[in-house]
């Protein structure tokens, strides 16, 4: 036994909650998983996970144990690409978080792609609840921008801007009288996240702020959301290219074109160590070249 095959499968075990699920992905049985991790907690003098007959799950140790773990398997990453250069191919799981509506439409066509490239590499995508702050248990979350995320655990960078619009469907807005200003919708029910039904409002291109004061739906439910909007419950502000299906299928369409919400930032946001490993760097990359095209 050897402490990066111990590490990397401690890594993998927290990732998958199985012993079954993580002995498939590091290729080995779940018997022999089982003693990796028992070698590691030997060896550290502790336990780390809680072991169920149905699932794996860190106990405390582990928790704070894990940031460290994917740290030095990140610089043993960083370490052989220094040695081998061009020649390395990213390898093993690579955890994201985003909101169901940044993981359908601006990361899924970028993992496809990525995976089709590195064929050895494992993508995990997990549901980032909307505003939620970045969290150290992913390789990578990609959310807007936080103002007051800490620089002392995470960095950062800026994929790309967008702004919000309102939409609605031909159905609905064919029953009501033609919206022409913004005080036109204060009659008009808003399907809200639970973020923008907190913070009550939103920031304008011209910097006034539309109330949310007239709502009947809030979700954090993508499919949800866009049901109820193509269905006719009222009115949704978002991010076009998060519906540019349903308008290209004319299922939406825009409300008071000319309205936009002030211009904010999609970043993607990493743990603060010394070495950010391969794959991260190399996902980043291409979501830069992707959403920069």
């Amino acid at each position: 036994m050897d402490w990066l095959s111990a590490i990397r499968s401690f890594v993998v075990l927290a990732d998958m909650g199985s012993f079954t699920k993580a002995a498939d992905i590091v290729g080995v049985s779940a018997s022999a998983m089982s003693k990796r991790i028992d070698w590691l907690e030997k060896q550290l003098g502790q336990t780390l996970f809680i072991r169920t007959t149905r699932q794996v799950s860190l106990n405390e140790n582990g928790m704070q144990f894990l940031p460290n773990a994917r740290v030095w398997i990140g610089q043993f990453e960083n370490m052989l690409e220094q040695l081998q250069g061009s020649d390395l191919k990213p390898q093993g799981t690579l955890k994201i978080a985003a909101t169901q509506a940044i993981g359908s439409s601006v990361l899924m066509p970028n993992i496809k792609r990525f995976l089709e490239q590195y064929p050895d590499l494992t993508i995990h995508l997990n549901v980032l609840t909307p505003g939620a702050p970045p969290d150290l248990e992913h390789d990578l979350v990609i959310t807007r921008y936080h103002e007051d995320f800490d620089s002392a655990a995470h960095k950062g960078t800026r994929l790309i801007d967008y702004q919000m619009m309102l939409f609605g469907a031909p159905s609905y807005l064919s029953e009501c009288e033609e919206i022409k200003s913004v005080a036109d919708l204060a009659s008009h029910k808003m399907l809200l996240s639970n973020y923008y039904q907190k913070k009550g409002g939103i920031i304008l291109e011209d910097g006034t702020v539309f109330d949310f004061k007239n709502y009947n739906f809030v979700s954090d439910h993508l499919d949800a959301m866009m049901k109820a909007a193509v269905q006719g419950m009222g009115l949704i502000f978002i991010s076009p290219q998060y519906v540019a299906r349903e308008i290209k299928q004319g299922a939406l369409v825009p409300v008071l074109p000319n309205l936009r919400s002030e211009v904010k930032q999609l970043w993607a946001y990493y743990p603060n160590s010394s070495f950010t490993p391969y794959k991260t760097r190399l996902f980043i990359d291409e979501l830069k070249r992707s959403l920069g095209s």
